[in-house]
């Protein structure tokens, strides 16, 4: 019975995660049609503003932005400093219990994170390393003459898209109305698995009140849904199918659902095998290298471990800084389904840079 429920749950945050991304990459093949190409162009100009925009959008509480910024990657909007930057500045959904219990220094947490990201971004495009992404914006997101449309031609010519409706546009149709649905009842609410009763606690005694909560968050992102439902009934038949059925549902649903699936299933094995919380208590010193390492899960759950013990008083905050740079919540799940290659050099990267910078904060006892 509690095996069922741990695979249920499994399979709906799997869900959640799967759609989020499939959303977000649809909303860039949509924008890049609209724009006619132009606005990845521009973008791809200036690496430096990739790295702000980048930065700043993975920082939103949440994977929201982390997801928006890898879904930018993968189709080579922007570069590969850029992603490292906004995956040290992204902290997922640990942002919501840091902005309730401890609002102030979650605030300095998110500016060092920012300051830091910048940093290394601009470092690593201005040394020139790369990794090459899986798409190639220039052939996957190419936009032909007849797909080029005004708004009146979008607007004017939708009737005909229903005199011969197509399967494939009742199932997107179909499928993302039941996502909307989901997201607007809760259904894709997620739970975290590591949260420890302190934190769940202290999450339900604070006496702070702010206006920053993941139900916020995903009014955004249903409305981002909502756009992109509205777009399916305009769209052609050819776009539908050539960029939005074959380039994204068919490439990359099937990846990104198998790989989170498994990913999320050995997360929760493995965090309920193992006591975290004893070891880290008793190895005080050890523990800078287990916060960095943990930070590779690409999971919202275990960190909340940290925020625990920082606020106890157990461990300093330049440890908790160390686990924030090299966790990303859910973000990096799908840049794992998509470039393993990727996910990896982020990874190693966000490793030394939380290792040098949690090493440098703990021997100032900061």
């Amino acid at each position: 019975m509690i095996m069922i429920e741990v695979l249920t749950d499994v399979l709906r945050n799997t869900l959640m995660i799967t759609c989020f991304v499939i959303v977000i990459m649809l909303f860039i093949e949509l924008l890049n049609l609209f724009t006619q190409g132009n606005w990845s162009k521009w973008l791809g100009k200036y690496e430096p503003l990739q790295v702000v925009i980048a930065t700043v959008l993975a920082l939103i509480p949440g994977c929201f932005g982390g997801f928006a910024v890898v879904g930018m990657w993968t189709h080579g909007a922007i570069s590969f400093g850029a992603l490292v930057a906004a995956m040290i500045s992204c902290v997922g959904d640990e942002a919501f219990v840091m902005l309730v219990q401890m609002p102030q220094k979650a605030f300095l947490l998110f500016g060092i994170l920012l300051v830091i990201g910048f940093i290394v971004g601009f470092t690593i495009d201005k040394l020139g390393i790369k990794v090459a992404c899986p798409k190639d914006m220039n052939r996957h997101l190419v936009v032909h003459e007849h797909e080029q449309m005004s708004l009146h031609d979008l607007f004017g010519n939708w009737k005909s898209n229903f005199k011969q409706l197509s399967f494939t546009r009742v199932l997107l149709i179909t499928a993302l109305i039941l996502f909307i649905y989901g997201m607007a009842t809760g259904f894709f609410q997620h739970e975290h698995h590591g949260e420890t009763e302190h934190v769940a606690n202290a999450v339900t005694q604070s006496s702070y009140s702010l206006p920053l909560e993941e139900a916020w968050f995903n009014n955004i992102f249903l409305i981002l849904a909502i756009v992109v439902l509205v777009t399916f009934v305009f769209v052609n038949d050819h776009f539908l199918e050539e960029h939005l059925w074959h380039h994204i549902i068919r490439q990359h649903v099937p990846k990104i659902f198998l790989w989170t699936f498994a990913a999320l299933l050995l997360i929760h094995l493995l965090m309920n095998s193992v006591d975290m919380i004893a070891w880290v208590e008793k190895n005080q010193l050890w523990v800078l290298l287990f916060a960095v390492l943990i930070g590779i899960i690409p999971e919202s759950g275990p960190h909340l471990v940290f925020i625990s013990l920082f606020l106890g008083g157990t461990i300093p905050f330049s440890i908790l800084m160390a686990n924030s740079i090299t966790q990303d919540g859910h973000s990096t799940l799908p840049l794992l389904a998509e470039s393993k290659s990727g996910f990896f050099a982020v990874k190693s990267i966000n490793v030394v840079i939380g290792l040098v910078v949690g090493l440098a904060g703990y021997w100032l006892n900061f």
